[in-house]
């Protein structure tokens, strides 16, 4: 059995022997669904909330998820309606002996039709192209956030998991260590606290050594677990692009870090010093290259050794509660 790209890092050994969790998360069928429902929907709603539907994803690109929401609402003057959208997560049910799911943020629009129909749409075409889906409207979403904040665009929502306790505790823990998109994650909606996403400034040379070295992920997430400087997305930077921030600014962000695995600021110095003998002609581009991937790759190194540990610390603290 395969393991999940989504979870695929180098301490996944450890964490495979305890999750027996593998392949990729599958939109929930409707009969599985009808399955799980007495024990699924007490998790996710109130009993006041609307009733799940099986809805038809729309054609819209996922690239501009909120954006194809807003434009929805502004032409038909619908309403927003905050919810689940539910998938299947492929475990080993030889070894939990239950099934495990996990439910999405997800956000619909609803209109009334001239018959007094209440209709939900969504405008959105789905990321793994099966057309239908199951979702539960719930009043339990990000109470934290304004429908305006939800729609946004700038905050990671995240998910809820269900299934076995062990599992789903040690799959949140697991989730908290991959940094900030991917820490989003909790056992109930209450517990799933949103996050604001942010601006990564990219140091030189990063996304090309991402690329060359096939790491799996977002290049901003690991940049932001190897110290670089991150700014929410409503951070005024005074019209400079967040890669021209000058240094005492990033200095700032980077030992304000909360994600961080790594002290970004030895980062930070490396690039003052190239930037100073690339104009001095002391070193050239190429030779700078050279000194960012060695950088990098003791970097990654040290990133992944803090994720071991916590890995295995929240290991220990499981198997001595189970």
């Amino acid at each position: 059995m395969s393991i999940a790209t989504e979870c695929l890092l180098p301490h996944d050994a450890l964490v495979y022997d305890v999750l027996k969790f593998g392949g990729a998360a599958k939109p929930m069928k409707a009969k599985t669904f009808h399955k799980l429902k007495s024990v699924l929907l007490p998790q996710l709603r109130e009993r006041t909330d609307p009733a799940p539907r099986l809805m038809c994803a729309g054609t819209a690109s996922h690239e501009t998820w909120h954006a194809n929401l807003r434009q929805l609402l502004d032409r038909t003057g619908g309403k927003t309606v905050r919810g689940f959208k539910l998938f299947k997560l492929p475990v080993d049910l030889a070894h939990w002996r239950e099934s495990a799911w996990r439910a999405t943020t997800h956000v619909v629009v609803a209109t009334v039709s001239a018959s007094g129909t209440t209709v939900y749409t969504d405008p959105n075409a789905q990321v793994d192209n099966e057309g239908k889906y199951v979702f539960v409207p719930s009043a339990r979403v990000h109470p934290e956030l304004t429908n305006d904040q939800l729609l946004s665009g700038d905050w990671i929502t995240g998910s809820v998991v269900g299934g076995h306790p062990y599992f789903c505790a040690a799959l949140v823990a697991y989730k908290k260590t991959l940094g900030r998109a991917r820490s989003v994650v909790a056992t109930s909606p209450e517990a799933l606290i949103s996050r604001p996403r942010v601006v990564v400034r990219m140091p030189p040379h990063f996304v090309e050594w991402h690329r060359v070295r096939a790491l799996i992920g977002d290049a901003e997430a690991q940049a932001e677990l190897m110290g670089a400087a991150v700014f929410t997305c409503d951070t005024v930077l005074d019209g400079a692009e967040a890669a021209e921030v000058d240094a005492i600014r990033s200095y700032s962000a980077i030992t304000e870090s909360a994600e961080a695995c790594v002290d970004g600021v030895c980062g930070l110095k490396l690039e003052l010093q190239c930037r100073e003998q690339l104009l001095s002609g002391k070193l050239g581009v190429e030779e700078a290259r050279v000194l960012f991937f060695a950088y990098f790759d003791g970097a990654l190194t040290e990133v992944r050794s803090v994720q071991a540990q916590r890995t295995a610390a929240w290991r220990e603290k499981w198997d001595a509660s189970w």
